[in-house]
């Protein structure tokens, strides 16, 4: 084992103008897509067959996805330090009308990079591994359904925009080990800067875009941010790094949401024998 020394302190980033950098590609994102969507949903067949429908915009609604994750920290403040990590999810929301939904999520996320900047040579990489919970309220930019005022059709748009924030825990392990090298071909690892596995809070906020195939299915691509309270996602906390930054990630997900179609027999006839 072996323990990092420097002298040098990292390059200051301005939270304010990185949170703004991040609603600009958010709403970019949103509106790309939806503007996309909306196109696609002007298919005749797309209308008639996916659209139209009697059953209500309520209800339990099951949630899997997958995608890639990246990290803003300590020693990587951009893509191009950045070892991108997979990401899986699952979770389940309930839907109290067009608009308004509310759940849970559970994350496994990998999160890793490479320190680049040749004015601060840390000779560090790092590799975490990371759950997270979180509890998350979802709001419709758009009614579910067409029309508009006090009417309303059977027909459901084809493509929702929608945004959500939330808060919750993460649990992670950071490793880190010499940037030349690769953790599973490295001879040598860094001493933890904390005790792993270690909790943190996370606030998670974003938005993404809904499209249903069915009163059943929905794909759901979205783009997650999520804020930590840690500063050891890269095993660089305050004492080599820059105390007044904590570590962030983003994900980028594909959902398949699945509702359940309960069937009502109040109001059936039972068959006689």
């Amino acid at each position: 084992m072996c323990v990092i020394k420097f002298s040098d302190t990292l390059r200051y980033t301005n939270p304010v103008k990185t949170m703004n950098r991040h609603f600009a590609g958010l709403l970019t994102f949103i509106v790309f897509f939806y503007t996309s969507g909306e196109a696609f949903a002007q298919l005749s067949f797309l209308n008639k067959r996916w659209q139209e429908s009697k059953i209500p915009e309520r209800g339990m609604v099951i949630l899997v996805g997958g995608g890639i994750s990246a990290v803003r920290s300590d020693i990587c403040a951009g893509w191009g330090c950045n070892n991108f990590g997979p990401n899986a999810s699952v979770g389940a929301l309930y839907k109290f009308n067009p608009y308004l939904s509310a759940g849970v999520n559970a994350d496994y996320v990998r999160l890793g990079a490479t320190e680049k900047d040749p004015t601060h040579p840390l000779n560090v990489a790092f590799q975490s591994e990371v759950i997270a919970l979180t509890g998350n309220v979802m709001y419709n930019l758009l009614d579910s359904y067409a029309g508009s005022g006090n009417y309303r059709s059977l027909r459901k748009r084809f493509v929702v925009p929608y945004v959500r924030a939330g808060a919750g825990a993460v649990y992670y392990t950071a490793t880190s080990f010499p940037a030349q090298n690769d953790l599973l071909e490295s001879q040598s690892t860094y001493d933890p800067e904390t005790k792993y596995p270690a909790v943190s809070l996370v606030f998670p906020f974003g938005g993404g875009l809904r499209f249903r195939f069915s009163d059943e299915i929905a794909v759901a691509p979205e783009l997650i941010y999520h804020i930590t309270t840690s500063d050891f996602l890269d095993n660089v906390g305050p004492r080599l790094g820059n105390p007044d930054t904590k570590d962030h990630y983003g994900l980028f997900t594909i959902k398949v949401m699945y509702t359940p179609l309960i069937k009502n027999n109040i109001f059936s006839r039972k068959k006689a024998d």
